[in-house]
């Protein structure tokens, strides 16, 4: 039936809005009369479709030159393939609409030569001058990645995923994540039946994947292996001898484009290994590109990165797949100023190292060892700001690299500021897994430091961003899961960060080194999923981990609340334990409370890689005695600390001694620019001097009452003017400590941190009997005596500071304790103990008094007098008799000099 058309308007009014609007103003390529001369572009040729003209792409035209489109290109909805150089876009390139996505087949090789064209380089797809990027494929509306819903064991051709495949199809490629420790063990596999949610393929499976939901204590446990999609109906590839030329092709978006937006892309065969620049997908210093986005696209065999967003601002890359990738995959923030950018729920399967001596951004003279930006351990994610938000993505594989990588290495000094903006850290539900390191038993490497070659095999790693104690900064990372990562499950270097609700199991270690606040973790050394066998083996021998520290300084500042390690010890044959502290923890206040432990081992003190028995202040807090099972506030000390006194415990299972945790207090000393070196010593009763033990020699650490010598290098001697402060650390407040401080200058004047007068005695003795903090200052011997206050409220940040100066303060009225005799015994310790032949007691009096010593069982009846006498005030060393021939078991000795009484532990081995 013939209609007039007019009548066609009215009958299909719609349908003919449409034609006019996207049919009839354009050209059909296939058309003579579309083109100058009235010429179909030939092979070969160097193509411009100028401004204002808008061509339909409606034939497979033959391989061109390059192809500029300063006007508008739409590929018509049929299979078609587009072969150039380069194909550079300053108006519009359209594949499929938003709400009408492309349904057919469409390819774009990029196989130029390596040649340079208007700064882009060869073989490229780039945008600028207004350009638009307008890729729809409707494989967009494809499921991107599911996990499995059972195991996959080798040999299968058929697997269970957990959500139906939608929109897969037979001869779709697909991507299987490894389940063990070995990125390597990921597969890729093509559909051959779809069945619900069970999916067949080929080829048979050449390793075993874990499929099945755990359950701990309450938490899920999720290491399901993710399966990827890898096919989309729209293709940028470079040429098959791409990855055999070390030269794929490339995108980049230029600042100054248009709209960009892609959905149901593929790219394969992308990136320029060793150039920077040139990477699959890459805005390049596009600015703010609010509404760009790529999504459901995946990125197949690229030869340098995945989707890289670098010098631009809010961008959406949601429910992308990435798959064999060398380098990073997805980089959010390349060179650290990239603000808003927003990496929703994707997925990066397998990857790679890059080959040897393509480093796009070598160190000067380290070309084949050493990068700027981290290409030596590759990751899953990589990013220099901390201001990107990352929600619901998997790193699934990391070649001698990590899972989420944010790295501040080799970053402009610039871009500092950044760290401290006020603006909440946005990284939740992530997970990472199989995450590698070079060879089996080691670590390729002296340490498993973050620098150099090493600091890899990490779930997720922290670097150490310039964020101080001053900015009111606290980064969250919350519901992290971290699995089969042969390093750790996470490394964090940086201050004023709180992880929250996590997971990590099966990893070498849990948590490695750091400063960080981890709260609600579940930590297991060995689930129900074997596949991969045995954790690796840290480089000093230990198996299974759930915080480590390195020997190494730093900042060490573990602190952990409401975490339960499980199977620490399953399947292992050497060390394990919850924590295994190094001999070298720094001195800063950490913590652990709310622990719970299920076949697993509380602690271990490290002393491998210690030289002889060098002297250590590494200590563990146990806030509320739930890791030691003391159901009170415990200090785990290391076998060679100098603060063991005989009231501790020495366990042999954890190598630790146990100590009150409310005798000890912190003693800081703020830096100076230049100055002389000094240590704290303890002065022995038996004349021996010990060193602090301190790896920091500003913060150290002491028992309370007793006495330190400060010691200044000799040849620049003493300061005339610095501050000292005090703070508990445990659970007793108004402790004190005492100090002797060289001071060779005429006069001093002590104050507080508000300004106020510290009070001056008359002699040691009146200081010693003061309740508050004293000094005395002997000009004659150029010494300073203080008893220092640690009251927990403090001055300034809780910590009672002490500032010495030259002045001419005289001396004054102190506070004494109302009850003198309260002060008469000021000191008594046992040494050596356990009990030996050379066990003396060790005391000080303030007074003359009777000293009786009662030795007693645990229930406090008594074995024997060990001594009774008068003694002078002073310092006393006192045999103590009838000791010989105890039996082995513990002893209370108590000690009474006037209204005093103390008790010390004693051991009969």
């Amino acid at each position: 039936m013939q209609f007039p058309q007019g009548a066609i308007c009215l009958f299909l009014l719609s349908c003919t809005l449409y034609i006019s609007q996207d049919i009839s103003a354009q050209e059909a390529w296939s058309a003579p009369a579309t083109w100058p001369g009235g010429q179909v572009p030939q092979a070969g040729e160097m193509v411009t479709i100028p401004v204002g003209k808008k061509i339909t792409l409606d034939v497979s035209p033959p391989a061109l030159a390059g192809l500029l489109i300063e006007g508008e290109l739409v590929v018509a909805d049929q299979d078609l393939q587009l072969t150039a150089h380069w194909v550079l876009v300053e108006g519009l390139f359209q594949i499929g609409r938003e709400d009408r996505p492309f349904s057919k087949q469409f390819t774009l090789t990029l196989n130029g030569p390596d040649e340079d064209f208007r700064g882009m380089g060869g073989r490229f797809l780039g945008t600028i001058n207004g350009g638009s990027l307008e890729f729809h494929g409707s494989s967009a509306s494809k499921k991107s990645w599911t996990q499995l819903a059972q195991n996959a064991f080798l040999g299968a051709t058929s697997l269970m995923v957990a959500e139906k495949p939608t929109n897969w199809r037979v001869g779709d490629e697909i991507a299987l994540a490894p389940s063990g420790y070995d990125p390597y063990e990921a597969e890729r596999l093509t559909i051959t039946a779809i069945n619900e949610r069970q999916v067949s393929f080929t080829p048979a499976l050449k390793y075993n994947h874990w499929g099945k939901l755990q359950e701990y204590t309450g938490k899920t446990v999720d290491e399901r292996a993710e399966v990827g999609l890898l096919s989309r109906n729209i293709i940028i590839q470079g040429p098959e001898n791409g990855r055999a030329e070390h030269f794929g092709a490339h995108t980049m978006i230029m600042s100054g484009s248009g709209a960009i937006r892609l959905e149901g892309v593929a790219f394969h065969r992308m990136g320029q290994p060793g150039r920077e620049a040139r990477y699959s997908f890459h805005w390049h210093l596009a600015g703010d590109r609010k509404g760009d986005y790529i999504k459901h696209c995946s990125v197949v065999d690229a030869l340098q990165r995945g989707i890289v967003v670098h010098g631009t601002d809010n961008v959406l890359v949601e429910e992308n797949v990435t798959f064999n990738v060398q380098n990073h995959a997805f980089i959010p923030a390349e060179d650290g100023n990239e603000m808003g950018n927003q990496f929703y729920n994707n997925l990066a399967i397998l990857t790679r190292r890059v080959d040897e001596g393509f480093f796009a951004f070598p160190v000067e003279g380290k070309e084949s060892k050493l990068s700027n930006q981290g290409e030596q351990r590759p990751s899953g994610f990589w990013l220099r700001n901390l201001h990107n938000p990352l929600i619901g993505n998997h790193a699934a594989g990391a070649e001698r690299g990590n899972g989420f990588f944010f790295d501040v290495h080799g970053r402009h000094r610039d871009f500092k500021h950044f760290d401290v903006l006020p603006q909440p850290i946005v990284f939740q539900d992530n997970v990472a897994h199989s995450c590698s390191v070079p060879g089996v038993n080691n670590n390729a490497g002296s340490n498993v430091a973050m620098y150099a070659k090493v600091g890899h095999g990490m779930g997720l790693f922290v670097d150490n961003f310039f964020i101080n104690d001053e900015d009111n900064i606290e980064l969250h990372f919350e519901r992290f899961t971290a699995y089969k990562n042969a390093m750790s499950g996470i490394w964090n270097e940086v201050k004023h960060i709180k992880f929250t609700d996590l997971v990590l199991a099966d990893n070498t270690s849990a948590f490695l080194s750091g400063e960080a606040l981890i709260e609600d973790a579940l930590v297991i050394g060995q689930t129900a999923d074997t596949i991969g066998g045995r954790n690796r083996v840290l480089r000093h021998g230990n198996q299974r981990t759930g915080y480590y520290t390195v020997t190494q300084g730093g900042k060490k500042k573990p602190r952990f609340k409401n975490a339960t390690f499980i199977n620490m010890h399953e399947g292992t044959e050497k060390e394990a334990a919850a924590f295994i502290v190094d001999y070298k923890l720094d001195l800063r206040e950490n913590f652990v409370e709310g622990i719970q432990l299920q076949n697993s081992r509380a602690a271990w003190m490290e002393t491998r890689g210690a030289p002889g028995r060098t002297p250590s202040g590494a200590m563990l807090f146990d806030a509320d005695g739930s890791l030691s099972g003391y159901d009170e506030p415990t200090m785990f000390l290391h076998p060679t600390s100098p603060l063991v006194r005989p009231d501790c415990d020495f366990v042999e299972e954890w190598n630790a001694y146990l100590c009150p945790a409310d005798q000890f207090i912190n003693i800081k000393v703020p830096r100076w620019s230049r100055g002389p070196r000094f240590r704290f010593y303890l002065d022995q009763p038996d004349g021996q001097r010990i060193h602090d033990g301190g790896l920091n020699t500003r913060l150290t650490r002491a028992r309370v009452k007793e006495e330190l010598t400060v010691s200044f290098d000799e040849e620049t001697g003493p300061l005339e003017a610095y501050r000292i402060g005090f703070f508990p650390h445990g659970t007793s407040p108004s402790s004190f400590v005492y100090l002797r401080i060289p001071y060779p200058f005429p006069g001093v004047r002590l104050e507080d941190a508000l300004g106020t007068t510290i009070p001056r005695g008359t002699s040691e003795g009146a200081v010693r009997n003061a309740n508050q903090t004293a000094y005395f200052f002997d000009a004659k011997t150029g010494w300073i005596f203080l008893k220092a206050y640690a009251s927990g409220n403090g001055d300034a940040d809780g910590i009672d500071w002490v500032d010495i100066a030259p002045g001419d303060q005289e001396e004054g009225d102190i506070t004494s304790s109302e009850d003198p005799r309260n002060l008469v015994l000021t000191e008594s310790r046992v040494y050596p103990n356990p009990i030996s032949e050379a066990t003396k007691l060790y005391l000080s009096l303030n007074a003359a008094a009777e000293v009786i010593v009662n030795l007693r069982d645990p229930l406090g009846r008594l074995v024997t007098n060990a001594f009774q006498g008068v003694r002078s005030e002073g310092s006393h060393t006192i045999p103590l008799r009838n000791l010989e021939e105890l039996p082995p078991g513990v002893y209370l000795l108590e000690v009474e000099a006037g209204a005093n009484k103390e008790t010390i532990l004693l051991h009969r081995p």
